[in-house]
């Protein structure tokens, strides 16, 4: 049976389904809808729940507006989502059975469209509307019905509360009318504003500003269970303004709510405060997973979370980032080795009176890495000797010489060498390289070349750095140092000559006038001093005289020999006429050289009528 419509009522601007029929009702003089339903044969409770034929029916019965009423109608896909202007909504992000208007839009309605036209818009149904955006007010709530269908009658509950709602309108009250609302109006029109947020459905878009402004303005600390209507609608405006610029303005919001412990403990909870709780505790289907992704992405690189870690439904396969505890678990140290290398490194402080190190930064997956580098670039004596190819000896000298520098490992607490360091002292001796090629016994080995010249191989490991050698070749099937090889004669003549430090034995047996066998004497009763030099023409080591104690000899004895010299005497008749004058030397062994202590010699000498012979008057008088 086809129903013609023999009415012209027509339905408002945004006004519900079940608003309309409400209003239908009173108008054709019936008690309910369900009496109007009835007579046109289907229950008003399908009506309610949604139902694009029942809609055409009713649009026919009143002489409205069949896709508006569709439009703007709220129907049930299932008990927890329903479709309102073609957005998919949940049941926790609409006021349904609750009655929710604004008394002035009611009042004015009244005025502009009679009796019966206060009418119920489909804004008024989703939370995050909190306001009216035609008079900038608070949207107020009714008492519901005993019965939750009866609500649905929105004639009768505005009949109910006509007086309060009068009064309400009166009242001068104030809330802004937030850019999160206007978004959400523009987007039940069909409106795109916003990329990041038009890719997620309405409530999720909403409830995201919401909580992240909530969070950032009241702080993580605070539940979302206490926030009053005005502070979500603050929240809401502060979420929306933050969002503005997408994914990066949810990222640089997020960013002002790490703390600094956030950086080196595993704290995002507490941190992100009702925004985590939210995302943690949804039960949303897949629509929700690209924004739970974005937040658990971004956990995961920020927060020092453990390889295994849940977060948001997920594992942490690969840690971005690595508190102490990660940090020495992935590298395999003991504890307070790593703390040590820590401090050392700079990347941690302990504090007077605490027990624990504390990471300045905390420590990214790039950090962790370097620091794996650098422990594993640092080698014990015997692995650097084995990098250069050579004695652990020749790496002291090499050491000592300062061509290598070792550095005290905080690991370890023991010296060790860096390898970059070591490999790079190899590159520069590669640089060094002049020949290709070379015959047989021309180039001989640096450490062989030391030996023949007798010098130490650092002296030419150091010619090589400087580039002092006209000829350096390597061998390519020897590893290390010991690969390297050079010229004698360019080596001999790149080596600057040596000055001995002392005299010979000989040289000072001729200079004090006395037998080598005297010097030897003079060495073991400590008035000479012996040291090793080397020889200045064939670089081999000898004993020498130290010519600092040859000075101070001299300076306090005088031998017979050096007397004789002086006074123009045989030397054995001068010592037996000084011993008959009383002038005696020091008591020494049969066939050494007597010697005389100088305090007071000259005047005894004198006073025993000995007198320097004039050799100018005599030379002159031969003349």
């Amino acid at each position: 049976m086809t129903i013609k419509h023999s009415l012209s009522f027509p339905i408002l601007e945004h006004e519900t389904a079940t608003s309309y029929v409400s209003r239908l009702t009173r108008y054709c003089g019936l008690a309910s809808p369900s009496d109007l339903c009835l007579d046109h044969g289907f229950r008003w409770q399908d009506f309610v729940r949604g139902d694009d034929i029942l809609f055409e029916k009713m649009a026919v019965i009143g002489g409205a507006n069949a896709e508006d009423m569709k439009h703007w109608a709220m129907r049930t896909v299932n008990p927890n989502s329903f479709v309102v202007a073609g957005e998919c909504v949940t049941k926790k992000s609409l006021v349904r059975t609750r009655v929710r208007v604004c008394p002035k839009c009611l009042v004015e309605d009244c005025r502009r469209h009679g009796r019966y036209g206060a009418y119920r818009k489909h804004l008024w149904h989703f939370l995050s509307m909190r306001s009216c955006a035609l008079h900038e007010v608070p949207l107020i709530s009714l008492e519901p019905e005993k019965h939750t269908i009866r609500n649905y009658d929105f004639c009768r509950v505005i009949e109910r509360h006509w007086k309060t709602i009068q009064k309400e309108a009166q009242l001068d009250r104030f809330r802004r009318f937030t850019s999160l609302e206007a978004y959400i109006l523009a987007r039940l029109e069909g409106q795109k504003q916003n990329q990041f947020l038009d890719d997620m459905p309405l409530h999720i878009a909403a409830r995201l500003c919401e909580l992240l402004g909530f969070v950032l303005e009241f702080g993580p600390d605070r539940k979302i269970t206490s926030a009053s209507e005005d502070g979500l609608s603050t929240g809401g405006q502060i979420g929306f303004d933050a969002l503005k610029q997408g994914e990066t303005g949810l990222y640089a919001a997020l960013d002002t709510l790490v703390s600094p412990n956030g950086l080196r403990t595993v704290r995002h909870r507490s941190d992100l405060g009702a925004l985590f709780e939210w995302l943690r505790l949804s039960r949303v289907g897949p629509e929700f997973d690209t924004l739970k992704t974005l937040v658990r992405e971004y956990i995961f690189r920020t927060y020092p979370c453990g390889e295994g870690d849940v977060v948001l439904g997920k594992k942490c396969s690969t840690p971005s980032r690595y508190s102490i505890h990660g940090a020495w678990k992935s590298l395999g140290i003991q504890r307070a080795r790593m703390n040590r290398f820590l401090i050392a490194e700079g990347v941690a402080q302990k504090n007077d009176g605490e027990s624990e190190i504390r990471l300045h930064d905390g420590l990214s997956a790039q950090d962790l890495s370097r620091l794996s580098e650098q422990i594993s670039n640092r080698l014990t004596v015997a692995e650097a000797s084995n990098v250069l190819n050579v004695s652990t000896d020749f790496l002291i000298l090499l050491r000592k010489s300062g061509i290598v520098e070792p550095v005290i490992d905080a690991l370890d607490q023991i010296p060790k060498y860096e390898k970059h360091a070591l490999e790079s002292l190899l590159e520069g001796l590669a640089s060094s390289v002049t020949v290709t090629a070379v015959g047989a016994g021309e180039m001989v080995p640096i450490i062989e070349a030391a030996r023949r010249i007798r010098c130490p191989a650092t002296h030419i490991v150091q010619l090589v750095l400087d580039g002092a050698l006209g000829h350096v070749a390597r061998d390519a099937n020897v590893a290390g140092l010991a690969g390297f090889r050079v010229r004698l004669q360019d080596v001999r003549a790149a080596l600057p000559p040596l000055e001995m430090d002392g005299v010979t034995k000989g040289e000072a047996a001729t200079t004090l006038r006395v037998t080598y066998q005297t010097i030897n004497y003079l060495i073991e009763e400590g008035l000479l001093r012996s040291q090793r030099v080397r020889n200045p023409r064939s670089r081999q080591f000898l004993d020498a005289i130290s010519s600092e104690s040859l000075t101070e000899f001299q300076r306090n004895y005088e031998t017979l020999g050096q007397l004789a010299r002086r006074f123009r005497r045989a030397s054995g008749p001068l010592g037996c006429h000084l011993e008959a004058r009383g002038i005696c030397p020091f008591e020494t062994p049969q066939g050494i050289s007597w010697y005389y202590a100088r305090n007071g010699l000259d005047y005894r000498l004198k006073k025993a009528g000995l007198i320097v012979p004039d050799v100018s008057r005599r030379t002159s008088s031969r003349e």
